[in-house]
């Protein structure tokens, strides 16, 4: 049998991350009020756009707004929009900027890089990474070993554990950057963290041969490390939360309105433009076009962000209708994969749609990601919510005998009555999340 090198032709398309492309990835994934002032810089370093004059209309309304020209370059300006920005708080460094700032000064080389940037968009806020190697590979025309390079890569870096796909692997990430970890840490982590949480440390001793009071040690180790790096990013304290749209009742019906500050309109400056193409001075006239291909990429991402968000949360919406009509009782299990497949869209576009964004509903403001959660089985066979089912578990807790609180396994029992099966574990995982005490520390209290 022959074994050679050969070279073959053929056909094949690679999705090449552009400048541009990068840019619209960007500025879609952008939460509101940095988009406003990612904006604004903007405005200020490129003469060759301007802010478009639009009356409000029935797309979003919250209030008249009032806009006049400056006597500089012709650019519209907006001295309540200025006022407005002046009050906005200063951004947080996030953990994606944190990471590419990290990656930048490693010295890694520039494919690489493109790979481990996309990577960081896709983390969320307690810094796992929720996209899969191949998913990844696919989306960027990359291949997995690359993928996974990038992945270590970002993982090498700081705050130790991130970039994680599983809490296993986050936790291990830590101990092995460790020098002072304890030496059953590992085995521990790897195999019996179910055990752990419910405080058998009697079989975790029986199945690593080792005693009690090691096995006491590990655990008191383990529990110093950080399940979730990325929570020390969190930007809602630090950030002023704008709706990036408004549904409201009209008629019976739930109508969406963009909200223009979460997307802005900008135009090319005609004033600019015209010089560009009758300036005699060459250099004038290259400096013009460059920022004027700036500005159209721009107007661009805007124009798209707008569109995708418009359809993401008007899918979204329809998805729940229920939730809107009965609250959190009747909000649905749904996955971005469902919104993705409903629109044609990859599942990591509407990953950046939902990122950061908000949206005002008649009983209040909630984040997109919170619509978006696993199902759980039911005796109907109909799936319930991951939050329906916390919510029932609040009520729960709220209206129990506090001279003898529901234990976890009384409160899975009286959902399995109700037709809800989760077992002890998923209750106490729950009752954790909603930061709600034990029944010994709650009978204690």
């Amino acid at each position: 049998m022959w074994v050679g090198q050969s070279q073959v032709q053929g056909l094949y398309t690679k999705l090449n991350m552009t400048p541009q492309l990068i840019q619209a990835m960007n500025v879609l994934q952008m939460a509101a009020a940095d988009l406003e002032l990612y904006v604004r810089d903007q405005l200020e370093g490129n003469p060759c756009m301007e802010p478009m004059e639009t009356v409000e209309s029935a797309e979003y309304s919250r209030g008249s707004r009032s806009r006049s020209r400056s006597d500089s370059g012709g650019r519209a300006r907006n001295p309540d929009r200025d006022e407005e920005l002046g009050r906005v708080c200063a951004p947080e460094e996030t953990l994606e900027l944190s990471l590419l700032g990290q990656l930048r000064m490693s010295g890694m080389a520039d494919d690489l890089y493109r790979i481990a940037r996309y990577l960081a968009g896709n983390l969320d806020e307690s810094g796992y990474l929720r996209i899969g190697v191949e998913e990844a590979a696919a989306c960027l025309r990359e291949p997995v070993r690359r993928v996974e390079e990038a992945i270590a890569a970002l993982q090498s870096l700081e705050p130790a554990g991130v970039a994680a796909a599983t809490l296993q692997q986050c936790l291990r990430l830590q101990i092995e950057r460790d020098s002072y970890a304890n030496e059953h840490a590992i085995p521990i982590v790897n195999g019996y963290l179910q055990e752990v949480a419910a405080g058998s440390y009697r079989r975790i001793s029986v199945g690593l041969g080792i005693g009690i009071a090691e096995v006491e040690a590990a655990v008191a180790y383990i529990r110093t490390l950080n399940p979730r790096p990325g929570a020390g990013y969190s930007r809602d304290s630090g950030t002023i939360i704008v709706p990036d749209a408004e549904v409201r009742n009209v008629g019976g019906d739930y109508v969406l309105f963009l909200n223009d500050r979460s997307t802005p309109s900008l135009r090319l400056s005609p004033y600019y433009k015209q010089l560009a193409y009758n300036s005699g001075d060459m250099r004038t006239k290259a400096y013009l076009r460059d920022h004027l291909q700036a500005a159209r990429s721009l107007i661009r991402s805007l124009e798209q962000r707008k569109a995708t968000l418009s359809r993401v949360i008007g899918a979204i919406v329809e998805e729940q209708r229920a939730f809107l009509e009965r609250g959190v009782d009747g909000l649905k299990p749904m996955s971005l994969r469902t919104i993705a497949e409903r629109l044609q869209l990859h599942e990591s576009t509407v990953s950046r749609a939902v990122q950061h964004k908000f949206v005002q509903l008649p009983g209040g403001v909630y984040a997109l990601k919170f619509f978006f959660t696993n199902g759980l089985p039911t005796s109907g066979g109909i799936p319930a919510s991951a939050e329906a089912v916390k919510a029932k578990i609040r009520r729960l807790i709220d209206g129990e005998n506090k001279a003898t609180p529901l234990s976890d396994q009384q409160i899975a029992d009286l959902l399995a009555a109700d037709g809800l099966h989760i077992s002890r574990r998923t209750v106490m995982k729950y009752r954790e999340e909603l930061r709600l005490r034990s029944s010994r520390q709650r009978a204690r209290r």
